[in-house]
């Protein structure tokens, strides 16, 4: 439901942008927006971030931002008469919508899309007194002030290219493409083919993450006014770059960040004049940034910037604020199984058959006894052997011929009933975890069950993790009943024969130090168990530090997942 509730909502918000760009009247303005919303889930709000998720996953994020004063008269007219008639904010204030959805993949990759939209913006055009000002190339001297305006919609292609073993370091490239899909009349959008080319780098330091993009935006060529003669606006090919600094809390489940970014042009022509590093071109705006995640997996995040411009050239605010919210979905690949192949044959007449059963000699498992065509091949030559409880099993391998075998999965060749496999004293038939020892608990979901572990098909999942002292391999006593409940299931089944326990760190450090401390932690849990009944033959330590992370050694939260003791059953005899 959640992902058609997503898809309902994007399309309800493509297609008010779509009614709105059609509903636009004909003068011609430019974007005037210098905010580009990245969109992904590790993002700045004004930052691309050379870093993907570990796993495949969807994403989609939506932001709401304020722009107070992001065009001045001042910007578009030197004319003192002009600007003492009129109003100072040219457009007063600014609603936009900042809809985004992607894709990462590989552990590389990504692939977005952001369609922003404003719904609502208000301003006044300049009086001019004396008529309108033309300018070379046809420039636009009147617009709409107010009304809806669409956006161009970006599409984004990023990916990491160099990155270090822990993660920690990046270096990465974004391409964006804009589709000419916007309003032209009240600066919604260039409404032209454009493009973005960024480079991304990235580094942490401690508890600090420092983010930079830097590259050109090829816009197409607008203006207001005569910026040739030094009277107006031109717009066209900018520098764009962005600086980020961020610190996680918590594990990474709350973030603080400051985000600096700007712009200026790299044109001058007979429509723009020249823009390179003037007044009315370069910005330069810095926002402070709060995020959260939440939910399930943390898969949801919220956040709010609040900032204004600091060199003040077209669309620098006097106050800017965002909002956003957003959530990922992880993809799991599934494999299907290959099918079973049916082998045919046909039958010679006159080939020998001892037993005259029908089945051949050649391939009758048993020629000088007849099969009686019963029992799990009953064409294999053999007839089923005696079996008085019906259980399956023969009555010479049956060490209890008169009780038929429960067949729950536990020991189940024996041929005799287990009614309380792991010896809890809770019946199995009310043990909602019928081979792990556990407790009474009036919650039938929990009754039999162990409070920190649970049995996961050839692994031992913890519910919470060894605790060591730091930098240390001595086990905190908080863990003693976890591993406790480890030795009962190794107790209650003897045919679990030889089990791993997975020594694994975080990206910090050195490779080096961390595959020894991963090393000693596995020895201490090992040395634990085997001073509680458990003979050091069944168990095996491994250390692998930081060459296995299965999640993102970026993040806190990432790097706790990290921080792990695994335990793995590797040998388990069938009785």
């Amino acid at each position: 439901m959640r992902k058609v509730s997503v898809g309902l909502g994007l399309a309800t918000f493509f297609a008010v942008g779509a009614l709105a760009s059609g509903a636009a009247a004909q003068q011609r303005t430019f974007k005037l927006d210098r905010l580009e919303v990245p969109g992904a889930p590790d993002d700045g709000v004004a930052v691309f971030r050379p870093v993907t998720n570990q796993r495949a996953i969807l994403y989609g994020q939506l932001a709401i931002g304020y722009s107070y004063r992001p065009l001045r008269t001042s910007t578009i007219t030197t004319d003192k008469a002009t600007k003492k008639r009129s109003s100072s904010g040219a457009i007063h204030n600014q609603f936009t919508l900042y809809g985004s959805v992607g894709f990462q993949f590989l552990d590389r990759f990504a692939l977005g899309v952001t369609f922003p939209f404003t719904p609502f913006q208000n301003g006044a055009v300049p009086e001019y007194g004396g008529g309108a000002i033309t300018g070379a190339g046809g420039s636009t001297t009147t617009y709409t002030p107010g009304g809806p305006s669409v956006g161009d919609l970006r599409v984004d292609l990023r990916a990491v290219g160099l990155r270090s073993e822990n993660r920690k370091h990046a270096l990465g490239l974004s391409a964006s493409v804009f589709a000419p899909t916007g309003t032209t009349t009240n600066f919604g959008a260039d409404n032209k083919p454009a493009a973005m080319v960024l480079v991304l780098a990235e580094t942490a330091a401690g508890p600090f993450i420092f983010t930079g993009n830097t590259g050109v935006h090829f816009r197409p060529e607008s203006s207001i006014n005569d910026p040739v003669r030094g009277n107006g606006l031109g717009v066209g090919t900018e520098w764009r770059w962005a600086v980020g600094g961020f610190v996680p809390l918590q594990s990474g489940k709350y973030r603080l960040g400051l985000n600096v970014f700007g712009q200026t042009g790299l044109t001058d022509t007979a429509v723009t004049g020249p823009t390179t590093f003037t007044a009315n071109n370069s910005v330069i705006e810095a926002n402070f940034e709060g995020r959260m995640r939440f939910g399930p997996a943390d898969h949801y995040w919220a956040g709010l910037s609040a900032g204004r411009g600091i060199a003040m050239g077209y669309g620098a605010t006097d106050l800017r604020v965002v909002a956003m919210v957003g959530t990922y979905v992880p993809i799991f690949d599934s494999v299907a199984p290959a099918p079973t192949r049916k082998e045919k044959f046909k039958v010679d007449p006159k080939a020998p058959d001892r037993d005259k059963d029908g089945i051949p000699d050649e391939i009758d498992a048993c020629p000088d006894e007849p099969e009686d065509h019963q029992g799990a091949d009953p064409n294999d030559g053999c007839p089923v052997p005696p079996d008085r409880d019906g259980d399956g099993i023969p009555d010479s391998a049956d060490k209890c011929p008169d009780a038929p075998e429960d067949k729950d999965g536990f020991e189940d060749g024996d041929g005799c009933p287990d009614p309380d496999n792991d010896h809890d004293g809770i019946a199995d038939a009310t043990d909602a975890c019928p081979r792990e020892p556990g407790q009474p608990n009036t919650d039938p979901a929990k009754n039999g069950c162990p409070s920190f572990i649970k049995m996961d098909g050839g692994q031992i999942r913890v519910l919470q993790q060894v605790h060591f002292a730091t930098a240390s391999a001595r086990i905190l006593p908080d863990s003693f009943p976890m591993l406790q409940e480890i030795a009962n299931v190794l107790i209650a089944n003897p045919g679990i024969t030889r089990m791993t326990i997975d020594g694994h760190t975080d990206g910090k450090g050195s490779a080096t130090m961390n595959k020894k401390l991963s090393q000693e932690r596995a020895e201490s849990v090992m040395k634990w168990l085997t001073e509680h009944s458990i003979a050091a033959g069944r168990l095996e330590a491994h250390g692998y530090g930081m060459e296995k992370p299965i999640d993102d050694n970026n993040t806190e939260p990432g790097r706790a997942a990290n921080r792990r003791v695994e335990f793995k059953i590797v040998s388990e005899s069938k009785p």
